[in-house]
C-alpha cells in the first residue's frame, strides 16, 4: 500500500503538473489570507519588486543591455538552481506552500522573482561601487546574503515552505535558517557575479552574442561553481555546513573586498537607482513588520511536505550522509505542528500532500531583533551603494 502510495504522489519533480493534486494554478488572495495572510503579502511584493528591477534595467540609458542581461540570468539562473536541487530526490529538502498564482504544484511564481530580487539588487548595487572583479563578485554575494536572510527567517517562521527534518546539510540553522542556506547564497550569487562580470568586463557594451554567452554562463556554471565551494569548505564542520565554515565564507569573502576597495571607481546616482533603493528600504521594512504583526500560529499550510511515514526509516543524501525518509508525528523538530486549529487526522503513510500550521513564537524578541538587525543592515547597505555615492564619478 506504502509503495502504490509513493508511486501515485509523481509531483515531486518540480516541472509534473501532477493533475491528480488538488493543487491550483491561482487561487484567490482573500481564500489565501485567511489561511497565511503574511504569505500573501509577501508574495505580491517579491512579483512587485521584479518588476521594478526590470524597470530599473530599462531605466539604465547606454547600460540597459547590461543590466537587463542581469535581470534574465537571474531569472534564469536562479530557477535553474531551483528546480535541479527540488528535481534530485538524494537532494531534496524544501517544499514550497502553495501561493495564489502558482506555476507547478511545487514552484509558486514568485519564486522566481525572489531570485530576481537578491541575485539582481545586489549586483547591480555592488556595480555602483566600480570594484575590481574579484571583489566585486565577493560583496555581491555578501551582499546578497544580507538581502536573503530576513526572508529565510520570516519565510520558515510564518511556514511560506518546509525543511525536511532531518536533512543534516540544513540541520545547523540559526533563527529557523540554515547555515547552509546562507553559504549558498553567498557563493552561488558570487558565482553569478563573477561569471556575469566575465563577459560584460570584456563587452561593456553587450551584443547578442555576448548577451547569449552571458546568460549560458551563468545558467549553465553559477550551481557548478558554487559546490565546487561548499564541498570543500564544509568539510571544516565535518562534512555538512556550520557555523565555523559560515564565518571562513563571510571573512574569506570580506578580505577578497578588502583588497579591492582602494581601487573601486564609483559611479554616479542615478535616477531609477533611487527607486531601486526605494523598493530595497520598503522591502526590509514589509520583513520587520509581517514578523511583528503577524502570529505564526495562525498559518495554516496545506501543500506538498516531506512525505509522511513510519519513524526513523534512514536513507541516503547526495553526500552519502543519513537522514530519515519520511517525517512522523512522533518525531520531528521544525517550527510547524499538526495541531492545526481544524481538527484533522494525521496524514496517511506515503502522503506528501496534507496541512501543517505554524508554531507560537518561543522567543518573539529574538526573532524580531534577527530580522530588524538584517533590515538596519540590509537598509544602509544598499542606501550606501545607490545613494551614498559621490557625485563627480563617472556615469555608467
Amino acid at each position: 500500500m506504502l509503495i502504490e502510495s509513493m508511486t501515485q504522489i509523481a509531483g515531486a519533480a518540480p516541472w509534473d503538473l501532477a493533475l491528480h493534486l488538488p493543487w491550483q494554478a491561482f487561487t484567490s488572495p482573500i481564500t489565501k489570507w485567511a489561511a497565511q495572510p503574511s504569505f500573501v503579502i509577501g508574495e505580491y511584493m517579491f512579483i512587485a519588486l521584479a518588476a521594478l528591477g526590470l524597470l530599473h534595467a530599462w531605466r539604465q540609458g547606454e547600460g540597459r543591455r547590461r543590466h537587463l542581461l542581469a535581470w534574465v540570468g537571474a531569472l534564469l539562473a536562479g530557477t535553474a538552481n531551483d528546480m535541479f536541487f527540488m528535481a534530485l530526490p538524494l537532494v531534496d529538502n524544501f517544499w514550497q506552500a502553495q501561493a495564489t498564482i502558482m506555476i507547478t504544484p511545487r514552484l509558486p511564481l514568485y519564486i522566481p522573482c525572489v531570485y530576481i530580487c537578491f541575485m539582481y539588487y545586489a549586483t547591480v548595487s555592488v556595480w555602483r561601487l566600480g570594484l575590481p572583479q574579484w571583489s566585486r563578485a565577493a560583496l555581491t554575494g555578501l551582499a546578497a546574503s544580507v538581502f536573503y536572510g530576513p526572508y529565510d527567517i520570516v519565510g520558515a517562521k510564518f511556514s511560506w515552505w518546509t525543511w525536511h527534518d532531518s536533512d543534516l546539510p540544513i540541520s545547523n540553522r540559526i533563527l529557523g535558517a540554515p547555515i547552509g542556506s546562507t553559504m549558498w547564497i553567498i557563493m552561488f550569487t558570487a558565482s553569478f557575479a563573477w561569471l556575469l562580470g566575465r563577459v560584460i568586463d570584456r563587452d561593456p557594451a553587450v551584443s547578442g552574442k555576448t548577451f547569449a554567452r552571458g546568460l549560458a554562463l551563468v545558467c549553465g556554471l553559477s550551481t557548478l561553481t558554487f559546490l565546487v565551494q561548499i564541498t570543500a569548505l564544509q568539510q571544516i564542520d565535518g562534512g555538512i555546513p556550520g557555523p565555523v565554515g559560515l564565518a571562513v565564507v563571510v571573512l574569506g569573502y570580506a578580505a577578497v573586498v578588502a583588497l579591492g576597495w582602494r581601487r573601486r571607481q564609483p559611479l554616479p546616482r542615478i535616477g531609477a537607482d533611487r527607486l531601486l533603493n526605494a523598493a530595497a528600504v520598503i522591502y526590509f521594512s514589509a520583513l520587520v513588520v509581517i514578523m511583528a504583526a503577524f502570529a505564526p500560529e495562525t498559518h495554516v499550510n496545506t501543500s506538498m511536505h516531506q512525505t509522511y511515514g513510519a519513524c526513523h526509516v534512514e536513507a541516503k543524501d547526495i553526500a552519502g550522509l543519513t537522514r530519515y525518509q519520511y517525517l512522523c508525528a512522533e518525531d520531528f523538530d521544525e517550527d510547524f505542528s499538526f495541531a492545526c486549529p481544524e481538527a484533522q487526522p494525521l496524514p496517511a503513510a506515503g502522503s506528501e500532500w496534507y496541512t501543517v500550521c505554524g508554531r507560537p513564537h518561543s522567543d518573539f524578541t529574538r526573532w524580531l531583533l534577527g530580522v530588524s538587525g538584517f533590515a538596519i543592515v540590509g537598509i544602509l547597505l544598499y542606501s550606501f551603494m545607490l545613494g551614498g555615492l559621490r557625485r563627480n564619478a563617472r556615469r555608467p
